[in-house]
C-alpha cells in the first residue's frame, strides 16, 4: 500500500517576488522589506536522511542598483533559535552589529538599512547560479543617504514664459553654504515608489 506523504518543503518562499532577476555581485545600501516565519516545516537534516519538524525565517532584501534598477535577494531559510551558534543568531549579529537581545521581535527589521554583499553562487544541479548573501553590516553613519540641495527662485519680473526670458527667471538650484558638520538629511523618497530603498 502507497502512502500519500506531505512533501519535505525546499527553496525560497521569495522565489515569486524575486522572479527570473538575478541581483549583481556587489555591495550595496539595502532595505530589509519582508521577513517570512514558517512554522512546524518538515525539512530533511544536515547530512542525513532524518525528517525534523522546525520553524523557520527568512529576509528579503531590496536595493538598487548604480543605474536605478530594483533588485531583491533572500536569505536562506533559518531555524528560529536563539542558540549562539545558530545561523539565525550570527545573521541577526551581523545586521545589527551586535548580539540581539532575547524577547526582541526581530520582524521589527522591516524596513531597515543594512550594508548587503551579493554574491552569485553556483546552484548544486550545476544549471546556473544565484544571488546569495555574503555578507551583512550595519550602513555607517551617514552612508547611503543623499545630501540635501535647497532649491531656490528668483521673484517673478513678468518676462517668464515670453521670448527673451531672462535666465534669471528659471528656477536655480544653489549649493548648500558651507557650515558646520552635520549628519545629511535622507531625501524623501517617492510616494509612487512602492517599496523605497
Amino acid at each position: 500500500m502507497a502512502i500519500l506523504q506531505q512533501p519535505v518543503v525546499g527553496g525560497n518562499v521569495f522565489a515569486d517576488v524575486i522572479g527570473d532577476d538575478l541581483a549583481p555581485a556587489g555591495t550595496y545600501v539595502a532595505t530589509v522589506i519582508d521577513i517570512v516565519d514558517e512554522f512546524g516545516v518538515q525539512r530533511t537534516k544536515f547530512q542525513s536522511t532524518e525528517v525534523e519538524t522546525v520553524d523557520l525565517t527568512t529576509f528579503l532584501f531590496g536595493f538598487r542598483d548604480a543605474q536605478g534598477f530594483e533588485h531583491r535577494v533572500a536569505s536562506r531559510r533559518m531555524k528560529i533559535s536563539g542558540n549562539e551558534k545558530a545561523t539565525l543568531f550570527g545573521f541577526l549579529k551581523s545586521l545589527l552589529g551586535r548580539a540581539p537581545q532575547f524577547g526582541w521581535d526581530y520582524v521589527s527589521l522591516k524596513g531597515a538599512k543594512c550594508l548587503l554583499t551579493v554574491e552569485h553562487i553556483q546552484r548544486r544541479d550545476g544549471t546556473g547560479v544565484f544571488a546569495g548573501i555574503a555578507a551583512l553590516s550595519p550602513v555607517p553613519q551617514g552612508m547611503g543617504t543623499a545630501p540635501q540641495v535647497p532649491v531656490t527662485t528668483q521673484p517673478f519680473d513678468g518676462a517668464q514664459g515670453k521670448p527673451g526670458a531672462r535666465p534669471s527667471a528659471v528656477p536655480m538650484a544653489r549649493p548648500a553654504p558651507a557650515a558646520r558638520p552635520s549628519a545629511p538629511s535622507v531625501a524623501p523618497a517617492n510616494a509612487d515608489d512602492p517599496i523605497p530603498f
